[in-house]
């Protein structure tokens, strides 16, 4: 039972690569409602209408509103913030814009959704900041992620994912500084 063509999302080009993820059991959600969850780096609503899954965006194109807390009414899945209305299985909707869909596959027991395969990161200032850091011999790097250096962050983790070096979140800046010098 898939909503889609298997290997094809709404919208797209049949070669797009996709990627599949296994969100839920298929005994999970009940018939006529909706829930979140993630596939890749995707948060998605997941509706069951009628027998069919549908993968929407769980955000709503009007005020970012998350579907996935909204409701499914007269067989249509409604924004929770401002009662937008969206078909639950193609994201299609009355007032012309639509929200994106994704391909719905059930095998295995599961419900599994295919997204589109993460674009190869292009390399930053940031990330050459922490390869410079290990160049150096720094193992270890103390420090509390805020909005301004979240590109630091996200390079720091890159390098840690590698196995190269540890970040150690600290709650407050003098803190992360005492701690580094007692390490």
């Amino acid at each position: 039972m898939s909503t889609t063509e298997p290997g094809i999302r709404a919208g797209a080009a049949p070669e797009e690569a996709l990627v599949w993820h296994r969100v839920l059991d298929a005994d999970e959600l009940p018939e006529g409602r909706v829930t979140t969850v993630t596939a890749g780096h995707h948060q998605l609503a997941l509706t069951h209408i009628d027998g069919s899954y549908g993968a929407l965006s769980n955000r709503c194109p009007h005020q970012g509103g998350p579907l996935g807390e909204g409701t499914i009414e007269q067989g249509l899945l409604r924004c929770p913030w401002h009662g937008y209305d969206y078909c639950p299985l193609d994201g299609a909707s009355e007032f012309g814009d639509s929200v994106p869909s994704y391909a719905v596959e059930i095998r295995d027991g599961g419900i599994w959704v295919g997204v589109p395969a993460d674009r190869p990161h292009e390399q930053t200032v940031s990330d050459v900041m922490a390869q410079t850091l290990v160049a150096w011999g720094v193992t270890d790097v103390f420090g509390m992620v805020g909005h301004s250096n979240l590109g630091l962050a996200d390079a720091l983790r890159r390098r840690e994912e590698a196995g190269e070096l540890r970040f150690i979140g600290i709650r407050h800046e003098g803190a992360a500084a005492f701690a580094a010098s007692a390490y």
